[in-house]
Parts: C-alpha cells; sequence; structure tokens
C-alpha cells in the first residue's frame, strides 16, 4: 500500500521539521478526534457527503498521526497497521466475489 507508506512518511518527516508537530503528544490528538468524529456524525446524519469526505479525511489523518506517534513510542510497527488495512481490503474484494 504505496499510499500508505507516504502518508506515514510524510507524517514523519513533519515531526522533524515543524517545531509544534514534534511537540504533540498522542494524548494531545484525543480532543481532537472526539471533535472530529462528532463532526463526522453531523454530517452523516445530515446526508453532507461533501462535508462527510472531509471529516472523515480529518479524523483518519489524527488517527494516522496517533499511530506514528505510538510507533515512535514502541507500542507497534505501522507495517502492522498497513497489513491490517490490506487484509480489510482483501476481505473487501473477496465478498465482492462472493456476490
Amino acid at each position: 500500500m504505496k499510499e500508505f507508506d507516504e502518508l506515514v512518511s510524510a507524517l514523519r518527516q513533519s515531526r522533524e521539521k515543524c517545531p509544534w508537530s514534534n511537540e504533540k503528544k498522542i494524548e494531545d490528538f484525543i480532543p481532537e478526534v472526539k471533535k472530529e468524529i462528532e463532526e463526522l456524525e453531523r454530517a452523516f446524519e445530515n446526508n453532507d457527503t461533501k462535508n462527510f469526505r472531509e471529516e472523515l479525511g480529518d479524523v483518519l489523518m489524527d488517527l494516522m498521526y496517533i499511530a506514528v506517534l505510538a510507533e515512535e513510542k514502541g507500542h507497534f510497527e505501522n507495517e502492522t497497521v498497513r497489513d491490517s488495512a490490506d487484509a480489510v481490503r482483501r476481505w473487501n474484494e473477496i465478498k465482492k466475489l462472493e456476490k
């Protein structure tokens, strides 16, 4: 999953180059993720497809940032996350073939 690896690489680089980014901790993202999920839910409830897509991107970006921070702390390697995402993609492909 080339795109996943590129995103992780970009987030790592931002950690190295940006003082604001470098100061962030996992716990700093928890309130942000909650806020973004609430916005995602509102967009879904309002059938606001454009805003739903944007909010989903915000949630995913925050979660990816948390994954990079967790990897830095030695909690896991992001290859584990990528492998999980790849497994979901393959599962979806199998389900499509079953129809």
